[in-house]
């Protein structure tokens, strides 16, 4: 049986993005942020975030003790706020939580300053490898604490969605969301190393539960997610060159791609 934490109480909810995680006390006495698998993105967001928060930590990335965190109808109606308990009812069972970092800042220019420098080329070089298309100043997805950086998003990495989900995109549609980067860099003021990543763990320890949207297996996952990290030097190499001749989105652009993208979700998805 899969280890997991069960949450005992909701303490406060973050009202950022359209997931509305929420931190809870849990059994262990953890406090810990829960990500829902009942909102729009469903498991997969889940299944996607986990197999990144492992695989980042390979990488030499800092990020929140990645956790399974069990659900129970017990939580519902003690919060007072019925959208909350809409999520706890559609999120019954096993969710992605992070353990809490309770001194832990949102991600500002200034405060990145102090941060190593490394670190930050780190998380950029594995943004581009697993095509993370939303890390960015306006969503940067990190704390920080004691000067360090922490990543505590990985969801919306497509390569790996696309190698669970069946979907395909090319990399002239997703480079340029990811030219958007905060530590975006030329490819001649970056060093690219070879990563070295051991995938079992991050495939075999989901919740089966979180695969209900997958289109393929496990072993079918691990063997491409195994073939493509072992030609991550290559696909960097390529990657980081074409984003050198790559223009920026304007400040207008984002703006209205963002209102678009919202506006399709909620079309499909309704209001989180």
């Amino acid at each position: 049986m899969t280890k997991h934490l069960t949450a005992t109480t909701i303490l406060s909810d973050f009202r950022s993005g359209s997931s509305l995680p929420v931190l809870v006390d849990t059994d262990s006495e953890k406090k810990c942020v829960v990500k829902w698998k009942g909102t729009g993105e469903g498991p997969l967001a889940n299944a996607v975030d986990w197999i990144c928060l492992h695989l980042a930590r390979q990488a030499g990335i800092l990020v929140p003790t990645p956790l399974l965190i069990k659900i129970g109808k017990h939580l519902i109606g003690k919060n007072r706020d019925a959208e909350i308990d809409d999520l706890v009812g559609r999120s019954l069972g096993l969710n992605l939580g992070l353990e809490y970092i309770a001194d832990a800042l949102p991600y500002k220019v200034s405060l990145a300053e102090r941060c190593d420098s490394v670190a930050k080329d780190r998380i950029y070089l594995f943004d581009v490898l697993v095509l993370n298309i939303d890390r960015t100043d306006f969503n940067p997805n990190m704390v920080v604490s004691k000067d360090k950086l922490y990543c505590i998003d990985f969801a919306a990495a497509i390569g790996i969605r696309m190698l669970m989900s069946g979907m395909n995109h090319t990399e002239n549609a997703l480079l340029p969301l990811i030219r958007r980067h905060p530590f975006f860099q030329k490819r001649s003021d970056l060093t690219v190393t070879d990563f070295d990543f051991d995938v079992a763990e991050s495939i075999t320890s989901m919740p089966e539960e979180w695969l209900g949207e997958s289109t393929t297996t496990r072993e079918s996952i691990t063997s491409g997610l195994r073939e493509m990290l072992l030609d991550s030097r290559s696909i960097l190499e390529r990657r980081l060159t074409l984003l050198d001749g790559l223009t920026p989105e304007s400040s207008e652009e984002i703006k209205a791609r963002t209102l678009e993208n919202r506006r399709a979700f909620e079309k499909k998805w309704g209001k989180f």
